[in-house]
Formats: structure tokens, sequence, C-alpha cells
């Protein structure tokens, strides 16, 4: 990698041919580098969301949470949590 400007930075990658193809196929040639982008941001964040997932794992614990037990539960402390956000927007 090597920093092309300010703003951009340029990667050399290797891609199992039937992929390049397809890209090739697929998008135009002024495009190649908007889509790579595009594409990288969105896994990024699929990947960061992931990540934090698993880090967050085993967390949450019933003990610790004994008011949303049951789905049941889980509906009242939601159906309250928005009754409260809507009157505080009325009084302002």
């Amino acid at each position: 990698m090597y920093l092309n400007n300010d703003k951009t930075a340029k990667f050399s990658i290797t891609l199992p041919k039937e992929l390049a193809n397809e890209v090739r196929l697929t998008v135009p040639k002024r495009r190649v580098s908007a889509f790579f982008a595009e594409a990288i941001k969105r896994y990024m964040s699929q990947y960061k969301q992931k990540v934090a997932l698993e880090k967050g794992f085993g967390a949450w614990s019933s003990e610790n949470h004994p008011e949303l037990k049951t789905p049941e539960d889980t509906v009242i402390y939601v159906r309250r949590l928005r009754e409260a956000y809507r009157e505080r927007l009325t009084d302002h």
C-alpha cells in the first residue's frame, strides 16, 4: 500500500480469477475503485458489528435483569420506555 494523496491510498490485491472476471464484466471500468471502496466499507461495518457482538456475548444474564425474563416482560418494558419517550417529547 502507498498513499496516493491525502484522501486515498493505493492497494495491490490478488483476487480469485472468477471473482476478478465477474467484477470486470459487471462494474464499469471507471467505477472499479468506488465499487471496491463501497464493498469494503459495508463489509467493515458488518465485521465491526460482529466483533462487538462477540466481545459482548455472555455479558447479559437473566439474573441481572429479572424484570425481562419473559417475552411479555420485555414487551411491557419496551412499552414503558416508549411512553416515557413520548411524554418527554410532549413536555417540550
